[in-house]
């Protein structure tokens, strides 16, 4: 099982969730899906802190329950002070509600909503219910990244530009990253590019 920020994984258990996606790039080299929950819907593609070798990317891919209104600030907030990922078996969705045992972080100047990180994303918490509102999209561990340039398969094409959020087709193998139950990779038009195990879209490009 995959440590991200240096943490151990913890498992627990509730329900499953279906992506949509938006693109943002954080640098010259790497593109990443990101968008922001709140009324001001700002796009978010920074580097989350934390030790090097920790998370690539900020936020990834989808956002999950973005007509909670939850505010920006509170989505960059949760995005810019890592904490120690736990893994809810069976997958998460919004509208789950956390166990008793889970720590929920607090964000500051909101009383209403804390986070986790859970299953690979950031998740905002109704601080009252327990329950998950929002999610901005995935996060990307550096090592993740490392492991899917530095081990190249052989490239497909297909037409047209591969971007964050395209799907990729059911007749493309993609490859396991190993001890990562989200992600697995391929080479497309000889980019590597890192997909989503369930909905196998594209949520990181080098």
């Amino acid at each position: 099982m995959k440590n991200i920020l240096l943490a151990t994984v913890a498992v627990l258990s509730l329900g499953a969730m279906t992506p949509a996606f938006a693109q943002t790039t954080t640098d010259a080299n790497a593109t990443v899906g990101a968008a922001a929950g709140g009324s001001g819907g700002a796009a978010l593609g920074f580097v989350l802190g934390g030790p090097i070798g920790a998370v690539v990317g900020g936020f990834a891919g989808a956002t999950l329950g973005a007509e909670a209104g939850v505010a920006a600030t509170t989505v960059e907030y949760a995005g810019s002070h890592p904490v120690d990922p736990i893994y809810i078996d069976g997958g998460v969705d919004v509208g789950a509600t956390l166990p008793a045992d889970v720590n929920i972080y607090p964000v500051e100047g909101d009383d209403k909503y804390g986070y986790v990180y859970a299953n690979d994303r950031v998740w905002i918490v109704d601080l009252q219910s327990r329950a998950l509102v929002q999610s901005p999209g995935y996060l990307v561990a550096q090592s993740t990244a490392d492991f899917v340039v530095n081990n190249p398969v052989g490239s497909v094409n297909v037409d047209g530009d591969i971007v964050v959020g395209y799907q990729v087709p059911a007749d493309v193998q993609l490859t396991a990253v190993p001890d990562d139950r989200t992600y697995s990779y391929a080479y497309i038009n000889d980019r590597p590019v890192l997909v989503e195990n369930s909905s196998r879209t594209v949520i990181w490009i080098k």
